[in-house]
């Protein structure tokens, strides 16, 4: 039930009553004082009595006192002493005292005067001194302490001398309305409280379709149509929502001020005419009775914007989420079919090297081993650094490298592919030399990527291009670095999502392609903590594709190009252990090293290995991390602690791959660490290094 600040109708109207009774008797008593009437009727028990007054003073004030006995407000006359010198039958009873004890006492005796503001009195004493008549409220507090609220008319008595002789009062109990009117002002209170505390927005609309209460929510909400209170409920609804919704809105309304059917409207959404923008809210309306017998209609309401613009993020990320989980079930049921199909050509391969085959079927059983490992190799590779990435593990080792360099040796690692898909491959190197500072491995792997799926998605017989360019107009100079192709080309819904993680551009079932579909991220990510940017393009399907490579290039590093070739090295013969508790993976290791030269021993726990190397000396030791009998670190320490092995040349040769598998790597005293399978040509990179 809810309280409202609306008047009370009958209140005021007995207010008005008793105002013109007391005007009435006041006007009576003004009459008899001057003697302007002969005669009164008055209404008593027993009917109306007509009252002759008399001539003589005597007579006529006898006369006098009859009648305003019959006065049902209380009349009390006194001298100019304040002693009491009549009292009619109202005022016995208003006050309980009888004529004959209290004639004579002084008022104070029947009860005390509190006046209610700090200059009622000196209104009182002014109006009676200027204009011999006073009017209006008070509070009076009869004997034993019981407290009523009087309205009193005050007019000043005058002698045959003409001078004052007393004050005459009729007073009237308006306890009751006093009471009323401060539950009144209690219940507006409570009722402001109320709606003002309210967590939403509260307003009252009355029986003439006109706001009233609004609480300060709800006019901080609506503030365009202030001023609120008082105003038309349908203008306010077409300032707010417009002409049209604000109508069939303000139906609604009128709908359930008519027939009492509340009316909810959860999640209600448009846009706001007068703040130009969408809002949301939840609100309702219901019928309430008003004091005055009528009915109107409150509202609550909400603004639940902000609450709506989350619940579409969420909605949207839960989308997001239910793709990326549909494409993480494609990419593990693509992982293991990728992983799977290099078994096949391997198990061949490793038959026919078993049977009696003649040395080229051998040659080509052993290329088959080859191509299929480096597939295994690449694909495991991708996802460790993905990984690696992704968790912020990775560390670039940047230095100042040639970008002609990198970028001819990632064409020759596509060419063959190119080749094979009867593709041609157009490179052009910068005009300058240009050496940005980078991670050359993770470089060449950049381009090699970009170079590897314009081969594989280009389509068969496209043209490819590699080029490089300065490009100094921006604020730092920058090399930008392009591989395009026009090939199949991308799809516009494709095209935003190109460097997701598990994205590629084709599903089917043939898996034609191949390949995890996180070749991009990778690359996206390498390209990111090398300070620079990529970017794909693609006009759509059938018009190719090009990815933009953008890297920063420090100041004075582009110079021009060297006139003179580099000289090609052979390998130096060396001195190799190679350690590893898979017995095949060691010798084969061996055997590839001595087809290179180099002269091996193998071992394959940890102790054997420390044996092996005192009296082997070697110059480099291929070393596997986990070994029974004694780990690859403690191998490592002991090795390097043995007189006349400070310089071996030590290389961790593990699955292990993480950075903090780096790092204790290199507190044992390794040289290098290396994931398995082992990179030959990395490892022949690092060998000629240290010639």
């Amino acid at each position: 039930m809810i309280a409202t600040a609306m008047p009370e109708t009958h209140l005021l109207r007995e207010n008005a009553e008793i105002r013109a009774r007391l005007e009435e008797s006041e006007e009576a008593l003004r009459a008899i004082r001057s003697g302007e009437v002969d005669g009164l009727v008055v209404e008593t028990e027993g009917g109306p009595k007509l009252f002759i007054l008399q001539s003589s003073d005597a007579d006529s004030n006898r006369f006098r006192s009859d009648i305003l006995s019959k006065v049902s407000d209380a009349v009390v006359a006194v001298d100019n002493d304040d002693r009491l010198v009549f009292i009619n039958a109202a005022a016995e009873k208003q006050y309980g005292v009888a004529s004959s004890q209290v004639l004579g006492c002084r008022i104070e005796e029947i009860y005390q005067t509190r006046w209610p503001g700090t200059r009622d009195e000196e209104d009182f004493a002014r109006s009676l001194s200027e204009a011999g008549h006073w009017r209006g409220e008070s509070i009076h507090v009869k004997r034993g302490g019981p407290v009523v609220y009087v309205e009193t008319s005050v007019s000043r008595l005058t002698a045959k001398d003409g001078g004052p002789s007393g004050l005459l009062g009729v007073i009237r109990d308006i306890t009751d309305r006093k009471t009323a009117e401060d539950a009144e002002v209690r219940n507006e209170v409570l009722f402001s409280t109320i709606i003002n505390q309210s967590p939403g927005g509260i307003y009252v609309v009355d029986d003439g379709f006109r706001i009233y209460p609004a609480s300060v929510q709800a006019k901080s909400v609506l503030h365009a149509a202030e001023p609120l209170v008082g105003r038309d409920l349908g203008e306010v609804l077409r300032i707010l929502w417009g002409d049209k919704l604000g109508s069939e809105l303000a139906v609604i309304y009128r709908h359930t001020l008519e027939t009492g059917e509340p009316y909810f409207a959860p999640r209600f959404s448009a846009t706001r005419h007068d703040i130009q923008g969408e809002r949301a809210y939840d609100w309702q309306i219901q019928q309430i009775s008003l004091p005055n017998g009528k009915h109107g209609v409150v509202c609550y309401f909400s603004d639940i914007t902000p609450r709506r613009a989350l619940e579409d993020k969420l909605v949207a990320r839960s989308a997001d989420l239910a793709q990326a989980d549909r494409a993480k079930d494609e990419f593990l049921a693509m992982l293991a079919h990728e992983l799977r199909n290099p078994l096949a050509p391997i198990r061949n391969a490793a038959e026919i090297l078993r049977s009696t085959a003649v040395p080229e079927e051998r040659r080509q059983a052993q290329h088959i081993i080859d191509r299929q490992i480096e597939n295994m190799s690449r694909m495991i590779d991708d996802l460790l650094d993905v990984s690696r990435i992704t968790e912020g593990k990775i560390e670039l080792k940047k230095e100042k490298v040639e970008l002609e360099e990198i970028l001819r040796s990632a064409a020759n690692l596509a060419l063959p592919g190119c080749l094979a898909n009867g593709q041609q491959l157009t490179v052009t190197y910068p005009a300058r030399r240009v050496m940005p500072p980078a991670d050359a491995t993770r470089l060449e792997q950049v381009f090699g990527n970009l170079l590897s799926n314009a081969c594989k998605y280009g389509g068969a017989g496209c043209r490819v291009w590699l080029s490089a360019a300065l490009d100094p107009g921006g604020e730092k100079p920058e090399v930008v670095v392009s591989v395009r192709d026009d090939g199949v080309g991308i799809l516009p819904e494709l095209l935003p999502r190109i460097f997701d993680l598990f994205v590629q551009a084709s599903r089917t079932i043939d898996r034609a392609h191949g390949g995890l579909g996180i070749g991009l991220t990778l690359v996206q990510r390498l390209v990111t903590l090398h300070g620079g940017r990529i970017e794909a393009r693609s006009d759509g399907g059938g018009r190719g594709s090009e990815f933009c490579v953008r890297l920063p290039v420090l100041d004075g590093s582009c110079t021009e190009p060297p006139k003179t070739g580099f000289l090609a090295r052979t390998d130096k013969p060396r001195r190799m252990l190679i350690v590893d508790d898979n017995v095949d993976a060691a010798e084969s290791m061996a055997m590839l090293q001595q087809l290179r030269g180099h002269d091996t021993r193998t071992a394959h726990t940890g102790p054997a290995a420390v044996e092996l190397a005192a009296a082997f000396e070697p110059d480099v030791v291929l070393l596997d991390i986990g070994l029974p009998g004694m780990d690859g670190y403690q191998v490592a320490r002991r090795v390097r602690a043995m007189p006349g092995m400070e310089k071996v040349f030590l290389v961790a040769m593990t699955g292990y791959g993480s950075g903090e598998d780096r790092r204790r790597a290199k507190e044992a005293g390794f040289d290098e660490h290396m994931a398995k399978p082992a990179d030959l040509e990395l490892l022949r990179k690092w060998l000629r290094a240290r010639s």
